[in-house]
């Protein structure tokens, strides 16, 4: 999955690619080195530990909730951890990136408390009418983490330090020598996509003058660090990294709600994963069904490839995936992403972007969320104020468009529809399914299959696309609300 940054500078466009690893597999001193994922049909054994051993391989996880085992190997000697006893399935760890691009906003010390994304899926009607804002509701982003300025632009009641987390086990640098061995990776990150991403679930802090509105501004965040700085990871991490989530949850189920505060009631628990892949691991495969099953949701990013169709595991079918869409109202002034007023009559106003992974067969495309032009903050400077050497011009603030930026935007308003769940008798009556199947249903259909946009650069251009880039439609927030049946 390539990742392609655009950055906006004095109206000029230049594109640069990302390079990442097309496998998942390092270089140690001369040998090339395979995460190698197995998924056994019994328990893991401590003979089965030492049989890997024994042939060289370094064992990184052991997952005994679902029987996997992550195994850093010669790569010519990967095919024999396939024939061990009881392996059920095997296969190589698959690179995972976060699903973004760039441009740069000129937001500081202007805005609002609401932006068009918000406007167009009609979040300030639940927060205004309804009353919800996903109090008692915890999202665990993984991502890249948070950067170390964090509290410059989130609440710290909204970030739950205490069960943050990070996971880069399967990073050749990062081996697990204790089980704290990376424990506060997750305030670490120089990256800025985890940070971004979290903006839009609860809303952010410009400089400190005013805040801008989050689709759930009442939820807690669970940072989880499964994505290195440099914006990619492997599967296996994010294998971890749900596992951990699924045991939290199930820790608060068995507790009564005595392990997530507010304490006496089960918290509800969303995962939301604004990354992707090629292909669907054996680990991160079991890992989603586990937390499926113990009752954790699920939203993960369509993917970035268009055409060429869906990222894993968003392709996974109980997985409820997000593609990204836009406005057609875009950059039609200098401040629209704060001051231009959404229609609300939608039809024909909104446009499937052409980066927005569409269905191929076998694949599951549920919804589609804003994901174009999304402004949140993003350092690349690593500073939450502008440096001294910037004469206080700011860089801190960013438009970023991908399936990334659409994902939080599902991830919120299941939280505010989890929100009245609990609201309606102190207990979590919604599951994946009946989630997936409410949020499909409360969309906007998109039955037309073309729209001209405005380009930051002026220029118009005319976006098509076809049944399978829509999903069920763009999600409409008052919908979900007005149609759960509680």
């Amino acid at each position: 999955m390539k990742t392609k940054i655009v950055m906006l500078f004095l109206l000029v466009l230049l594109a640069a690619t990302v390079l990442v690893p097309l496998a998942a597999s390092t270089q140690s001193a001369g040998n090339q080195k395979v995460i190698v994922e197995l998924v056994f049909s019994r328990d893991i054994t401590n003979s089965d530990i030492r049989s890997i051993e024994k042939i060289g391989g370094r064992v990184i996880y052991v997952f005994n909730e679902v029987r996997g085992l992550a195994v850093l190997i010669d790569k010519d000697k990967a095919s024999s951890l396939y024939s061990m006893d009881g392996v059920a399935q095997a296969g190589f760890a698959s690179v995972r990136e976060a699903l973004s691009e760039m441009l740069p906003s000129n937001c500081a010390f202007h805005g609002t408390v609401l932006t068009w994304n918000l406007d167009m899926i009609n979040v300030p009607t639940v927060h205004e009418f309804y009353g919800l804002d996903g109090s008692g509701v915890y999202i665990a982003v993984l991502d890249t983490g948070l950067e170390p300025q964090w509290k410059s632009y989130f609440p710290v009641d909204k970030i739950d330090a205490q069960h943050a987390a990070a996971f880069l086990g399967a990073m050749a640098t990062a081996y697990p020598l204790n089980e704290n061995y990376n424990k506060n990776a997750w305030e670490a990150d120089t990256n800025g996509h985890g940070t971004h991403v979290v903006s839009t679930i609860i809303g952010f802090s410009v400089y400190g003058l005013y805040r801008v509105d989050g689709v759930a501004p009442g939820a807690t965040i669970i940072p989880v660090k499964v994505l290195s700085n440099a914006g990619w990871g492997f599967s296996t991490d994010v294998a971890a990294g749900i596992i951990y989530v699924a045991n939290l949850f199930i820790a608060e189920k068995n507790s009564r709600g005595n392990v997530l505060p507010p304490s006496g009631i089960v918290n509800p628990v969303i995962i939301s994963m604004s990354l992707g892949g090629p292909n669907l691991s054996p680990l991160e495969k079991a890992a989603i069904d586990y937390a499926i099953n113990a009752g954790v949701f699920i939203v993960a990013a369509a993917g970035n490839e268009g055409e060429v169709g869906m990222s894993y595991p968003g392709a996974y079918e109980p997985v409820i995936s997000v593609g990204a869409a836009g406005w057609i109202g875009e950059w039609s002034s200098t401040a629209w992403w704060r001051s231009s007023d959404v229609p609300e009559n939608l039809d024909g106003q909104v446009y499937v972007t052409d980066f927005s992974s569409r269905a191929l067969d076998g694949q599951d495309l549920d919804v589609l969320a804003p994901g174009s032009w999304v402004v949140g903050p993003y350092t690349p400077y690593g500073a939450a104020h502008p440096p001294i050497w910037a004469n206080g011009v700011p860089g801190q603030y960013y438009y970023l468009g991908g399936t990334s930026m659409a994902t939080p935007h599902v991830s919120g308003v299941l939280a505010l529809v989890l929100q009245k769940d609990l609201l309606t008798d102190n207990e979590i009556d919604l599951n994946q399914t009946l989630a997936e199947n409410l949020l499909e249903s409360s969309t906007l259909p998109i039955t037309w299959y073309s729209a001209t946009v405005r380009e930051p650069s002026g220029s118009i251009v005319t976006y098509t696309w076809g049944p399978k880039a829509t999903g069920s439609g763009l999600i409409q927030a008052d919908k979900v609300i007005e149609n759960f049946p509680g």
